[in-house]
């Protein structure tokens, strides 16, 4: 397959990578400036050239075959390399750029962090565009190397040569039913013991509750909830409909909507904390925009208290 992608035009590589991460034409063609039918045509070279359909159509956009995600594996990193040190030999002006930065994010991230992203980025007044991913914390580290994401944000660790830094740090608090009772804003320990728990998995990066849970005491809370979820937003209701609690990211939380039915109490033991952790390749500086990217999530990120 190697001497198959040598001899396709970079162009067309590009063409394939964004339709690969967009999963639609016209997502793909909006990201690339270029009309539908511009990027339909690449798409048909592009299946001559490999003589695989490469996207099948489904009910909300194309998903790729099995050759196209061996070609997606073997292209994404040195693709995104040949890019970075095409903006290092040029100057990044922010002010005109069309470039696309993809950050992986819990759904707690999304509601809590990118719009602080948003405004410092500038990018709903400029060409500057931002792709989400959902943060998998067993794949995050793989795809920062392979250069799939610019940066991710998790308060767990990861295991990998990518670069951590502590942006800021959150402590654990208790989200409870509205008509529960408490001692001055904090839940009662009898309470803790009797009610079921709702957590999120640690696959969200957030493995921190689990540890935190593990010091708060036998027999306070069970090493294994009653239910267990995959994204923080499916909380509230869960607890304000069936009763349940769930321990969370306290500062986070606070700064959310939505939270109708429930209410957010301190912990009867010392608040366990988390580390909030920016995620990037460890070459990150090669290139102009990147360097940019990650300065500016610090800039608006890392100061305490600010939640996500």
């Amino acid at each position: 397959m190697g001497r198959m992608i040598s001899t396709i035009d970079l162009n067309l590589l590009r063409t394939f990578v964004v339709i690969y991460r967009a999963g639609n034409i016209t997502r793909a063609a909006e990201t690339l400036r270029l009309s539908q039918p511009a990027v339909s045509h690449g798409l048909k070279r592009l299946r001559q050239h490999f003589d695989d359909p490469l996207f099948i159509r489904t009910g909300t956009g194309v998903k790729p075959t099995r050759l196209a995600r061996s070609i997606y594996a073997e292209v994404n990193g040195p693709l995104s390399q040949l890019v970075a040190s095409s903006e290092e030999r040029t100057a990044f002006d922010p002010a005109i750029s069309t470039r696309r930065f993809r950050i992986a994010l819990t759904d707690l991230g999304e509601a809590g962090l990118l719009p602080r992203i948003l405004e410092a980025t500038g990018s709903a007044a400029s060409g500057i565009q931002i792709e989400t991913v959902p943060l998998d914390i067993e794949t995050v580290a793989h795809d920062i190397i392979v250069r799939d994401v610019d940066a991710a944000i998790t308060s767990s660790p990861v295991h990998g040569p990518v670069t951590e830094e502590v942006l800021f740090r959150d402590r654990y608090g208790c989200l409870v039913p509205e008509w529960l009772e408490d001692d001055d804003g904090v839940i009662r320990e009898e309470d803790l013991r009797r009610l079921p728990e709702v957590r999120v998995g640690p696959s969200a990066g957030h493995g921190a509750i689990t540890r935190a849970v593990a010091t708060l005491g036998a027999g306070v809370l069970s090493d294994v909830p009653q239910v267990e979820v995959h994204r923080f937003t499916s909380l509230p209701r869960i607890v304000a409909q069936c009763g349940f609690v769930a321990i969370v990211p306290i500062d986070a939380f606070s700064r959310l909507p939505g939270l109708d039915g429930t209410r957010l109490l301190e912990l009867p033991f010392a608040s366990p904390w988390t580390d909030v952790r920016l995620l990037s390749h460890q070459d990150s500086s090669a290139s102009a925009a990147h360097a940019w990217f990650l300065d500016t999530i610090r800039r608006v990120l890392a100061a305490p208290n600010l939640g996500w």
